[in-house]
């Protein structure tokens, strides 16, 4: 046999054992395969992060019992997070819900299932207390959102709405539509 011919056929075995390999591969082992690749490459329990601001001040703080970071698109999912947003002179903003996920490298929270913001300020006056669910968070802009039901209370009343946008650093909530509320009047 030539020299070209012992080639093409090793060249023949070599694929009809590569294709048999293949096939004889047990399912499970490419499904392990994949877990391996998209399941975490760490955790932590009792996790805290904080973020300063340019003045080496707290800008946030990020509380969750337990984190798990995904290398495969640099995401992590939180357990029961807790994200305190600051912005002045001993104002912040208090947010909770029953799992998370940090997204686009830490620029955004996905917060979901019941989520709680409370406004806290230093006297406790202009508390509000805020209801909803999937709720989007950009704790470096101070900035939320969410297209699901929200119920806003105060010392006024009571506001619910579908969908709401808003600023934290300014204090600012536009609430997108069924808008509707009940206020008392505040005996002086």
């Amino acid at each position: 046999m030539s020299k070209r011919r012992w080639i093409a056929l090793l060249l023949i075995v070599v694929a009809a054992l590569s294709w048999w390999l293949q096939r004889s591969a047990e399912p499970g082992s490419q499904q392990a395969f994949e877990q391996m690749q998209h399941g975490p490459d760490y955790y932590m329990d009792e996790f805290e992060l904080t973020s300063l601001n340019l003045d080496g001040k707290p800008a946030y703080k990020l509380y969750a019992d337990n984190m798990k970071h995904y290398s495969h698109d640099d995401s992590a999912t939180l357990e029961r997070p807790h994200l305190v947003v600051f912005r002045d002179e001993g104002e912040f903003w208090d947010i909770r819900a029953e799992f998370g996920q940090v997204l686009d490298g830490g620029e955004s929270v996905l917060l979901k299932g019941e989520v709680i913001i409370l406004r806290v300020t230093p006297t406790n006056a202009e508390a509000l207390q805020v209801y909803t669910s999937d709720l989007t968070v950009r704790p470096h802009a101070k900035y939320v959102e969410t297209a699901e039901a929200v119920k806003i209370k105060d010392d006024s009343g009571v506001t619910t709405a579908v969908g709401m946008r808003a600023d934290l650093n300014h204090r600012r909530v536009e609430l997108l539509s069924k808008v509707r509320g009940v206020y008392e009047p505040q005996s002086h």
